[in-house]
């Protein structure tokens, strides 16, 4: 074999692992207790992700990757649900047609996520159940 020829199997190779630990790492965290798939606003563009409640925290992860920290964490008592919509007909390409997306505010921020209508369910419960401040 030349060279040439170890570096693509050896390139391959290498993609086939780290697309095989992204799969693992989505897969595992699916099955966490307390995580549901949603998807997040960044932009004019939906990111894929996985939310997991953690206590008095929503985590919100990317699906894509290979990092363990989350993206965003929303702390109960601190977000404000702002609205509450069906997709646009921008966004159904993106978006199941059954979508629920809110926009909330936290700290200031805005922070806009679309989940399905039972997770949105769970979502408005998990932020009702905490504790008053």
């Amino acid at each position: 074999m030349h060279t040439i020829d170890h570096i693509v199997v050896w390139t391959a190779v290498l993609v086939i692992i780290a697309t095989g630990g992204v799969l693992a790492r989505q897969r595992h965290m699916l099955r966490a207790t307390g995580a549901v798939p949603l998807a997040m606003r960044r932009g004019s563009r939906w990111v894929y992700g996985i939310g997991r409640y953690v206590g008095d925290d929503l985590r919100v992860y990317r699906v894509l990757g290979i990092g363990t920290r989350p993206s965003r964490v929303l702390r109960r008592g601190v977000v404000e649900v702002l609205t509450r919509r069906g997709p646009l007909e921008s966004e159904r390409r993106t978006l199941p047609a059954t979508a629920v997306i809110v926009e909330c505010r936290i700290d200031g921020d805005t922070f806009t996520f679309a989940v399905g209508e039972s997770a949105f369910t769970g979502f408005v419960s998990w932020l009702e159940s905490g504790a008053p401040h």
